[in-house]
């Protein structure tokens, strides 16, 4: 038998301005199972293991330095029928674990519930306005930012608001240590493929402190670019055109560039692809600024998709090539 129902699993690397916050909602969870954190750190230089020492979590390393390590040494060293994941900027409900584990009730095709990840109302001005990019970005088709108002099967739920049942994620394989970003997804990927359900429920909503600095956030943009391509080159099915274009343009104003060295007419074609490219980025961040009404933000939205655009891009396209 399982010594606990639960098992919630938080990945950390220097996370001792969040990680308080976070255990001091899970250790105010009311949830009738029994349930432990484990805590897998990768070795960080703060008081991340010291704060979770003091909510006396299981506390184990890893040396690999990739999150999807990180998980799997997590659900290796449970002993629970679910593993429930979230991460350190996260501060979870108090009805967190009972709203998503009560949709396994009775349905043993259900294979994963999550919810929404929101920007909480104390957060950093900066860190709204990165909030708020990930959710127009989301509209697109992205899942890191959505929000939607129903319960209903889903194809994806990010790791920072998901629980699984622990047989599955043996059954396919766990998470693929190779992938930098994306592992969730990938894994979500061969779990739907062996004929089981994920399901998406508005009613467990976590809230999730955003990137602090632009630095942050750039390099987020970057690794999620490499792990998307490397999670593309796995499964083809996975990828979606919004994937390609960040990429796609920037080898076509490579190549505009190129060519502008035999013949200054092509400086006039990649003038105008970024001036074009440059009226939607600011068109987009227009309607993000009038959607939120913070006009003060409207540079800020402009920066950060730009800054999106470029280092998904770029990180897509090393992603390619990488081995």
């Amino acid at each position: 038998m399982p010594r606990y129902e639960t098992s919630i699993i938080i990945p950390t690397f220097n996370d001792e301005n969040t990680l308080e916050a976070c255990l001091g909602s899970i250790e105010s969870l009311d949830y009738t199972g029994s349930y432990n954190v484990i805590i897998v750190d990768g070795h960080s230089n703060d008081n991340t293991t010291a704060i979770a020492e003091e909510y006396d979590c299981d506390i184990i390393y890893e040396d690999k330095g990739t999150i999807s390590y990180a998980r799997e040494l997590g659900v290796q060293a449970a002993e629970s029928e679910f593993i429930a994941f979230t991460d350190a900027d996260c501060v979870v409900p108090e009805d967190w674990l009972s709203t998503l584990i009560k949709h396994f009730d009775n349905d043993g095709e259900v294979a994963a519930v999550g919810g929404p990840n929101k920007t909480p109302e104390d957060d950093t001005a900066f860190a709204k306005s990165v909030g708020d990019v990930l959710s127009l970005l989301s509209g697109v088709g992205a899942r890191y930012g959505f929000e939607g108002e129903e319960t209903r099967e889903i194809y994806h739920n990010p790791t920072c608001n998901v629980v699984y049942r622990r047989e599955v994620i043996e059954e396919v394989g766990g998470f693929n240590h190779d992938l930098i970003t994306v592992d969730d997804e990938e894994m979500d990927y061969r779990i739907r493929e062996n004929g089981y359900k994920i399901l998406y429920t508005p009613n467990a909503a976590v809230q999730h402190y955003r990137r602090p600095s632009w630095k942050s956030f750039l390099k987020m943009g970057y690794r999620y670019g490499i792990g998307r391509a490397q999670a593309t080159k796995l499964h083809p099915e996975m990828s979606e055109w919004f994937h390609f274009a960040p990429s796609s343009i920037i080898f076509l104003l490579t190549a505009f560039l190129m060519a502008s060295f035999k013949s200054r007419s092509w400086l006039k074609v990649l003038a105008g692809t970024l001036i074009f490219g440059t009226v939607g980025i600011l068109c987009m961040s227009i309607y993000l600024t009038m959607k939120r009404n913070r006009w003060t933000q409207l540079p800020v939205y402009a920066a950060l998709i730009s800054i999106w655009f470029w280092s998904w891009g770029i990180g897509f396209i090393r992603g390619l090539y990488a081995d």
